[in-house]
């Protein structure tokens, strides 16, 4: 039966530090590779989305996500909008409604169907939203999660964004170290 038995190889250390090593270029190309063409690095600007993220934060943007669904209520995205001079700008916000849905601010709440949407803060100034907003079937209402410091669908500047200018869906946070994790 010694016939059969398997014969180990002389330098089987050789061999499991170069299996490594293989391994760990190979992970580290497919990583490069995903984060090339399907994510973007962007930097949070301003603090319109504090506490959930701060300003010079870097985050990677999903951009093919919404290639394959439909953006959810909830979602942060990043979208461009054509300022009036013709100056394309970024903006990350979250997501209140969607298509056909109406929205109402009233009384420091947003209403979203005539349901109460769950808010942290009053919000002081209603916008464009102070009188009820339906959204047509490719429009969606943004809004920043620090209510009273964003520029957001409230205002004729942005106004509601429509899903040929959403460029994808944040989903991490990946600078600074200290805050790394899911948007």
């Amino acid at each position: 039966m010694e016939f059969y038995r398997r014969m180990p190889d002389e330098n089987i250390f050789v061999d499991c530090i170069w299996k490594w090593i293989i391994d760990i270029i190979v992970v580290i190309i497919a990583g490069l590779f995903l984060a090339a063409y399907l994510c973007k690095v962007e930097s949070v600007v301003g603090n319109s989305m504090s506490p959930s993220m701060k300003s010079e934060e870097k985050v990677f943007v999903d951009t093919v996500h919404y290639n394959i669904f439909s953006p959810d209520k909830g979602d942060v995205i990043l979208f461009k909008v054509k300022s009036k001079n013709g100056v394309t700008e970024k903006y990350m916000k979250r997501i209140i409604a969607g298509p056909g849905e109406k929205v109402l601010i009233k009384d420091g709440a947003i209403f979203v169907n005539g349901k109460k949407v769950k808010t942290k803060d009053e919000i002081v100034n209603p916008g464009l939203a102070g009188d009820e907003i339906e959204l047509a079937d490719d429009e969606y209402f943004v809004i920043g999660d620090n209510y009273n410091n964003s520029e957001d669908s409230r205002f004729s500047s942005i106004g509601n964004v429509n899903k040929d200018d959403i460029i994808g869906k944040v989903w991490l946070r990946v600078a600074p170290f200290a805050r790394i994790g899911t948007v």
